[in-house]
């Protein structure tokens, strides 16, 4: 039926109404964060808000997902589900004075050779910004909207928060369309979400006149809150935004990361108004002591300088490494520091039982916080220093976070000052404690001998359970210490046992019928981790993660592990070369694996039907068919993850690279390539789909020699 003429004009007039409200609402918010030019007052901006809520109920049917209403949802969420990032979210390697500053800069000039002017200097120079201590993250735009928000992660993999972000006034729900230059069809921004300091304070003293403990610095804040599983609570902590970077990008390229980010701004995205262009590392040097005389006026927490060579092209030479690009590089200011006197030590249990010293002192502020504790890192610290209590020490925060002791102010110590006792039975326990000596003989640090010791046994299910080891979705360090609590977590195998106590689970404080089922999934997935991983989780003295990946490598299975000497384990090559797996490491191995308890973990895991071999059979795929090949991963995959694939490249002889070069042999390639994309087909690198890649495992293609 058609509307009569005066409804529709009612209709017409509202969504004039609501679209102008709408622009106006945006503008004011581009003025505020983009601009810094605020034109209106908080209280008026809320009314404009509230004005377009009252027309938006009134007219349902006209709101739209990117209103400026539309920023928080009703209910809150069951959880975060991982997403896997087009590019990878790398992280920036760090220097801390002009002389390895210089010695970057020189790397940079010596790769790209003929690109370097006369004069020794990059054309375009570099670009150098402040280095906000925040929390990284990635927003996907496409067509314009915003359409994912994630979390860092592990580079490869982070959380879907984009409930939490799109509650963050800072962050635009959608972009400014713009001639010059056109807004890519797909854009993915990254940048750091922070919380200004009177923000912080704010919060913090809620939780202090509510009795609660607050957080510990506005980096925890703002990570504590982009966890938040209800998007209210994010709105109302008025976390900010400033983009630094990109990540996959369609359409036109810009020629600069100095383009891009003046683009940026006119497409609407909060940018820092201090990036400088400097022609030398000695501008750059200049910079960075003019900025650390006036960046504790700022409103946020600026932890350094970060650097990077400004043209794009540069970049692509230059490249990255697997762990971050070789065109950036961060300049960290010193840690700050404070005087204070050591009152007592405390000794803790970790994961593999050694024993860690943690100071008590006078309280004292440091770095933005009120410290009373510090790390003592190990027993052989505290001799180096000559750690005494009653001392009076200088301490600062590594990474502005961790605070630990430095040294011992000497000239002030009494006759009072004791010397610290290591414990002679675990502090929790009450087990044995065996001694651990370095070359020369010294005591470095001390050893609860006792496996089941309750602490020991806490932080190896955090560690076995975390991301890196078997990466249980839902089991993070509060998961575990509310379900041992609980008395539902006694063990390794009492982790894959829980869908027996579901309905217990179900009865646990926070925990709904979907968070209990997302954590049972988790736990089920982890079962397919492999073996490499169930050996680097279970957390052997000495046993990391590369040391697991060549053991799983080598030996294929736990059976095979089982069956080898402590000799043969020790011994064995990899490609005619030594292994790396030395004495210590398959001292320790053997002893835990032939040991009462290694052998109680060992029936529990198979018991529970976990994977403990490498995921591939050496009867299908024989003599390693990668071996010698590079392999890159872009795109979205429909079967695997990008780790996934990384490790059956890895297990079956390959390598996996985060980044397209001339050495790379493959492309593995899913929806949404992009830019790794067209470089493969640049340097005539083979592009896979996910079947064809599975035809390479699987021997049903044929791999060039």
């Amino acid at each position: 039926m058609w509307l009569g003429t005066a409804t529709r004009e009612v209709a017409l007039s509202a969504s004039q109404e609501i679209a102008a409200l709408r622009d106006a609402i945006r503008d004011h918010d581009r003025q505020y964060y983009v601009e810094a030019t605020p034109s209106i007052s908080d209280r008026d901006y809320d009314r404009l808000l509230e004005q377009l809520k009252q027309l938006e109920a009134a007219h349902p049917d006209l709101i739209t997902p990117d209103s400026p209403t539309q920023r928080v949802g009703g209910e809150p969420i069951e959880g975060f589900p991982k997403v896997s990032h087009a590019v990878p979210m790398l992280s920036i390697d760090n220097t801390y004075d002009m002389e390895s500053l210089r010695k970057w800069s020189q790397r940079c000039c010596d790769t790209l050779g003929d690109h370097v002017n006369s004069e020794g200097r990059l054309p375009g120079g570099f670009l150098a910004e402040p280095k906000i201590d925040g929390v990284a993250i990635n927003l996907r735009y496409e067509g314009g909207q915003l359409v994912l928000g994630s979390t860092r992660g592990d580079g490869a993999t982070g959380d879907d928060v984009t409930p939490n972000i799109r509650a963050i006034r800072a962050i635009p729900l959608s972009l400014r369309e713009d001639d010059a230059p056109p807004l890519p069809p797909v854009l993915e921004v990254r940048g750091e979400i922070f919380m200004p300091a009177a923000e912080f304070q704010r919060i913090n003293q809620e939780f202090q006149n509510a009795g609660e403990e607050g957080f510990a610095n506005p980096r925890n804040a703002t990570a504590g809150t982009l966890k938040q599983l209800d998007s209210n609570v994010v709105a109302s902590r008025r976390l900010q935004f400033l983009a630094h970077g990109r990540g996959e990008q369609s359409g036109d390229r810009l020629a600069s990361h100095s383009e891009f980010l003046s683009a940026l701004a006119r497409w609407g995205v909060p940018t820092s108004p201090l990036p400088r262009r400097c022609e030398s590392i000695d501008d750059v040097w200049t910079l960075i002591n003019e900025f650390d005389a006036v960046r504790a006026e700022l409103p946020y927490g600026v932890d350094g300088v970060v650097v990077r060579v400004d043209r794009y092209d540069l970049q692509e030479i230059l490249g990255t490494t697997s762990r971050f690009p070789r065109w950036c590089i961060a300049y960290k200011y010193p840690a700050e520091q404070a005087i204070t006197k050591l009152l007592k030590v405390d000794w803790q249990v970790g994961k593999t039982g050694k024993l860690t010293p943690r100071a008590t002192m006078e309280p004292i502020f440091v770095a933005g916080t009120t410290v009373q504790h510090a790390t003592l890192h190990n027993l052989g610290e505290i001799y180096r220093k000559d750690i005494r209590i009653g001392d009076t020490v200088v301490i600062e925060k590594a990474g502005e976070i961790i605070p630990q002791v430095v040294e011992v102010d000497q000239s002030k110590r009494t006759a009072n000052s004791l010397p610290i006792k290591p414990p002679t039975s675990c502090p929790e326990c009450s087990g044995n404690v065996e001694s651990e000596q370095d070359a020369a003989g010294k005591e470095t640090a001390r050893y609860c001998m006792n496996p089941e010791c309750p602490a020991q046994l806490r932080e190896r299910l955090i560690h076995f359970s975390a991301r890196g080891q078997m990466d249980i979705d839902g089991m993070g360090e509060k998961m575990v210490e509310q379900l041992a609590d609980a008395e539902l977590l006694n063990s390794f195998g009492d982790i894959f046992t829980l869908r027996e106590k579901r309905q217990q689970l179900m009865e646990l404080e926070r925990m709904g019928g979907k968070k209990t089922e997302n954590l049972l999934n988790g736990i089920e997935e982890a079962k397919k981790r492999g073996l490499d991983r169930v050996l680097v989780g279970l957390g052997i003295r000495h046993v990391g993660s590369t040391a697991s990946k060549v053991l799983a490598r080598h030996y294929g299975s736990l059976d095979a592990l089982l069956d080898a000497s402590k000799e043969d384990i020790q011994s064995f090559k990899v490609s005619g070369k030594e292994s790396g797996i030395g004495p210590e490491i398959a001292a320790s191995l053997y002893h835990f694996l032939h040991s009462d308890v290694g052998q109680h973990v060992i029936d529990e895991l198979r018991s529970s039907g976990l994977t403990l071999a490498v995921s591939r059979s050496t009867e299908e795929i024989p003599n390693q068919p990668f071996a010698g090949k590079s392999f890159v991963v872009t795109g979205k995959l429909e079967k695997y993850s990008r780790e996934e694939v990384h490790a059956l490249v890895e297990n079956n002889g390959g390598h996996a690279s985060s980044s397209v070069s001339k050495n790379t042999n493959y492309l593995v390639a899913g929806a949404k390539a992009g830019s790794k994309l067209t470089k493969a087909e640049k340097l005539g690198v083979e592009v896979l789909n996910e079947v064809e890649f599975e035809e390479l495992l699987k021997g049903k293609r044929s791999i060039p020699r």
